[in-house]
């Protein structure tokens, strides 16, 4: 019994020994962890420090382009319209049924020709009446003034004479001219554009009748707004489109108003049309694509790489680290004054020197300071 009792005893013992151990080594490599998660973190903090990375330890990768002088050209575009200086409605000078359409459209006419002519039978009969009594007037004016010369007759009846064939002679003369003005004559040289009457219908005075145009004098006005006025000169160079008949040519500007429209605050400009753009017509529309502003040396970016908050507007550019022999960069957020731009390049007039580099792709989340790397894409 007493074996046994010491047998067991030696059992426990033993156990015990063995739990001690294991507490022993379990407290070793706890320890052994503890060193390690230390020399982790100090990695990861060495790490984050050498590659100047301020987000999660991953580096911004980038696009950049070197800033180059070179030349910058903005144009403005507006519309205008085709017209021509010489674009006339004739109208009827009297109201009347109109007898005879002597022209087309496309007649090519002369000044002075006529075009058409209204019913002026009332007029052609009064005229011959009026020739009749006239012509009675004037032999009777004759023979008393013959006796008058001789002393026979009164002086009154000379003067009724007198009177009567000069009264008559104003009302011939009258009449002529209210008959002339039964007939439409053109009062330019060109070509007939439109015919507005039709033989039998009636005509009223004042109204167009027939529309001559002389493609020879044609122009091109167009509105352009005020902020231009200092820009756009006479003798500048434009470039034109008529869409219609696609049509490119350039032209020089003749004309520039120098009163601002107070209703649409514009301004016009005119161009003339050369000869031989017999294509053109009046009333076509014309783009007119025109250079108002041009820098031989312009610094320029990228439209969409200037950004802006509230009324400051700032890109990054960047400096290679110094410090660095793994091509890091390191970006700055620079405040800058846009100018003109065009299509997708922007002007940078102040805040910007030729040589730097500005970010021009994953600009978007960048902070000051941030160190950067190029792209490979």
């Amino acid at each position: 019994m007493k074996k046994i009792i010491i047998l067991i005893l030696g059992v426990v013992f033993l156990i015990s020994c063995g739990s001690g151990d294991k507490q022993a080594q379990l407290k070793k490599l706890e320890a052994q962890r503890d060193a390690l998660d230390t020399e982790i973190a100090q990695l990861k903090a060495e790490i984050q420090d050498k590659n100047g990375s301020q987000e999660n330890g991953k580096i911004a990768y980038v696009d950049m382009e070197a800033v180059k002088p070179a030349m910058f050209r903005h144009f403005i575009q507006v519309q205008g319209t085709v017209e021509s200086d010489s674009n006339i409605f004739v109208p009827a000078q009297a109201s009347g049924v109109v007898k005879k359409i002597y022209v087309k459209e496309g007649d090519a006419v002369s000044k002075g020709r006529l075009l058409a002519e209204l019913d002026g039978a009332v007029y052609e009969s009064s005229i011959a009446e009026l020739e009749n009594s006239l012509q009675l007037a004037k032999t009777i004016f004759e023979r008393q003034k013959r006796l008058w010369d001789k002393k026979i007759g009164s002086e009154i009846q000379f003067l009724q004479a007198k009177t009567n064939k000069e009264g008559l002679e104003k009302k011939l003369t009258t009449m002529r001219e209210q008959y002339r003005m039964t007939k439409i004559i053109a009062p330019i040289s060109g070509t007939v554009d439109e015919v507005a009457i039709k033989e039998g219908e009636a005509a009223a005075a004042g109204f167009g009748a027939v529309r001559i145009v002389q493609l020879s004098a044609l122009k091109i006005k167009a509105k352009l707004s005020e902020n231009y006025i200092s820009q756009v000169n006479a003798g500048d160079t434009v470039e034109v489109l008529i869409p219609v008949i696609d049509l490119k040519f350039r032209q020089v500007v003749k004309a520039v108003s120098q009163v601002i429209d107070p209703q649409n605050r514009t301004f016009d400009i005119e161009l003339k049309v050369s000869q031989m753009k017999q294509a053109v017509k009046p009333n076509m529309l014309a783009v007119l694509t025109i250079n108002n502003y041009s820098n031989s040396r312009a610094l320029t970016v990228p439209v969409n790489s200037l950004q802006k908050t509230g009324s400051d507007y700032f890109l990054f550019t960047a400096r290679q680290n110094a410090d660095s022999a793994n091509g890091h960069w390191v970006v700055e957020r620079r405040e800058v004054s846009p100018g003109e731009y065009q299509g997708n390049r922007i002007e940078i007039v102040n805040g910007l020197k030729a040589g730097e580099h500005v970010v021009t792709f994953g600009y978007q989340d960048l902070a000051d300071g941030q160190t950067v790397m190029l792209s490979s894409r």
